[in-house]
């Protein structure tokens, strides 16, 4: 009887832990399976559906960016991380694109002075913004670069008396907006050799209610707006020793192209450093280029804008984005927090060195390969490097990969035509190689194709119109060929 009693205790024991294993067991499948969908699946799906041309996936030159290269081409092409990102990179990946897309608010630390509240308001989808159509539209991704003659104690241009180097048009209550800022637009037509017509259209500025004082006669003033962010990562991995291979300031070959680096203020090391992001090549890295917009264009404080100690307050505070005359911004917090953590920063910074590059299409098309070969011949490729092997970094997936940006991050003089403030060492007229990888996917995620730094191209063509200087001998070439050959240029350019 005793033993019945022990093996019915035995059998009411069992049941719970059997109920525990088959729970423990059904956790570890699902973790597993998650794993492996991260990993295996999600890379080739991202956020929404994919097409994938089978055969075009197995050719080398299709992968734009190494094995970092996705296989996403709808509207969500710009956001994907690059595929086979470690556990711990994927969860600092999501983590800093929630940062990219949180909406700041006064609480949260936006301001005093702002351009926009977010960083995906003026990246849209990681991607490229719009110009305003004229006057009755304002800016939203972009803002107004001011500058006058002159050079700061590390090398940076002057900012006019009373403003910053960009005009902030908004602000929190309570703290006057800089300026009302809008653009309006001027067409001149012209005409190419065999007939067809086109128009190019560069900006005016109206600039009204000046809340601190009025701009000098000899302000510089230029429109920037958001580049697209995906593939960072990678083009801050190429080697300097490349860059300066490439460089030729003299221009030594005589090919009429004298690209060189643009040495800009190294904000947390000090001491110049080469440049490579930005429409100048201004910023040094990843990380200050985030953490000066942040400052700049949200007035999101953070480490690397550290501490100031001002006539408005007696005690050390957070640095917020106010201009000496400009009391009331001043006056408008006294935080001695950051508004952007340290955490968040490294996260921000770890998104925006992973997001990874959409595959090249339509390759094997006769158009898109005669348009190679003519992007080749007349010049392009010169500035526009097409290959390129990555060296050292931080994260060693960005290390040792095959890209095809199709750029060479150095300074180019543009013309005249495109002349638009000096910035460090970079000259009014000298702008860095645009990449040009993703550049076809623009009207698909963005819904436009309005492109160079204050998005007057409304199209591949209008862009290519426009470059001068260096560039002014491919330009002629391009104008001088046939309807045809232009085309086949632009949907090679598309392809990419």
């Amino acid at each position: 009887m005793m033993a019945n009693i022990r093996n019915r205790k035995v059998s009411r024991l069992s049941t719970p832990t059997v109920i525990i294993a088959f729970v423990s067991l059904a956790v570890a499948i699902s973790l597993l399976s998650y794993q492996a969908y991260r990993l295996l699946w999600r890379p080739f799906t991202g956020y929404g559906e994919v097409w994938i041309n089978d055969r075009q996936n197995h050719q080398k030159d299709s992968f734009s960016a190494g094995d970092l290269t996705h296989f996403h081409s709808d509207n969500k092409a710009f956001e994907q991380s690059a595929p086979y990102l470690s556990s711990g990179l994927e969860a600092a990946f999501e983590r800093g694109d929630k940062i990219f897309g949180q909406a700041f608010s006064a609480t949260d630390g936006l301001g005093p002075l702002f351009n926009n509240s977010s960083c995906d308001a003026c990246h849209p989808s990681d991607g490229r913004a719009q110009p305003p159509a004229g006057p009755d539209e304002p800016i939203e991704g972009g803002f107004l670069r001011v500058s006058i003659p002159g050079i700061g104690l590390y090398g940076e241009p002057l900012s006019p008396p009373g403003y910053g180097l960009q005009i902030s048009d908004r602000a929190i209550k309570e703290v006057k907006p800089e300026a009302h800022v809008r653009i309006k637009w001027h067409d001149t037509p012209g005409v190419f050799p065999d007939g067809e017509s086109y128009s190019l259209r560069q900006p005016e500025f109206l600039i009204t209610d000046l809340a601190y004082g009025a701009l000098p006669p000899d302000t510089q003033i230029t429109l920037r707006l958001a580049p697209p962010v995906f593939g960072l990562g990678l083009l801050e991995a190429i080697p300097e020793r490349t860059l300066l291979y490439w460089a030729d300031p003299d221009d030594r070959d005589g090919d009429g192209i004298s690209g060189r680096p643009n040495y800009v203020w190294d904000l947390e090391r000090g001491g110049k450093a080469i440049g490579r992001f930005s429409w100048k090549s201004n910023a040094f890295d990843i990380r200050q280029q985030a953490a000066t917009a942040a400052f700049n264009d949200m007035g999101i404080n953070n480490e690397l804008f550290l501490y100031r100690y001002d006539d408005q307050s007696r005690v050390h505070k957070t640095r917020q984005n106010c201009e000496p005359e400009q009391l009331s911004c001043l006056r408008a917090f006294d935080s001695k927090e950051f508004e952007l953590r340290p955490d968040q920063l490294k996260d921000l910074t770890t998104y925006l060195q992973l997001l990874g590059v959409v595959y090249r299409r339509n390759m094997e098309t006769p158009q898109v390969q005669q348009g190679m070969a003519l992007f080749n011949k007349i010049g392009c490729e010169k500035c526009h490097k097409s290959r390129v092997i990555t060296g050292e970094h931080e994260i060693a997936r960005l290390e040792n990969q095959l890209i095809r940006p199709y750029t060479d991050l150095l300074l180019h003089d543009m013309g005249e035509g495109l002349s638009g403030g000096a910035d460090f060492d970079a000259t009014a007229q000298e702008w860095r190689t645009a990449p040009l990888w993703g550049i076809g996917m623009t009207r698909t995620v963005n819904g436009h194709t309005h492109f160079l730094h204050d998005g007057r191209a409304r199209n591949i063509q209008e862009a290519i119109l426009w470059h001068g200087g260096e560039a002014e001998q491919a330009r002629q070439k391009y104008i001088h060929l046939k309807r045809e050959s232009r085309q086949a240029i632009l949907k090679f350019i598309g392809s990419l």
